[in-house]
């Protein structure tokens, strides 16, 4: 349904809840609650202070958000890719360097 709309789905690692600016999001909203929530749990009260924290989410909260994940995103992946480098000037004939012999 997404790709007939034009839009790509893509799944996040497990546990890497860094990587999704949602989430960032969501804390934000959670630790607002609790910080303005006198009322009982699921009391019309605390719903309308849900209410009220979502409508304070603006576009550039979400742009922050995802500008952050994505440059963790980018400092993991620099820490998983290490470096190929090929020496062209020595002969490769001889591998007992690379394995138990």
């Amino acid at each position: 349904m997404a790709r007939d709309r034009g839009f790509r789905v893509i799944k996040l690692p497990p546990y890497h809840c860094i990587f999704d600016p949602i989430e960032l999001i969501w804390s934000q909203m959670k630790n607002n609650i609790r910080r303005n929530n006198t009322a009982p749990k699921f009391s019309s009260a605390t719903i309308d202070i849900i209410r009220e924290e979502a409508s304070k989410i603006t576009a550039e909260m979400w742009a922050n958000c995802v500008r952050h994940s994505t440059k963790e995103e980018d400092q993991y992946r620099a820490r998983l890719i290490t470096p190929l480098i090929i020496n062209l000037e020595e002969s490769s004939d001889d591998d007992s360097d690379y394995f138990d012999q």
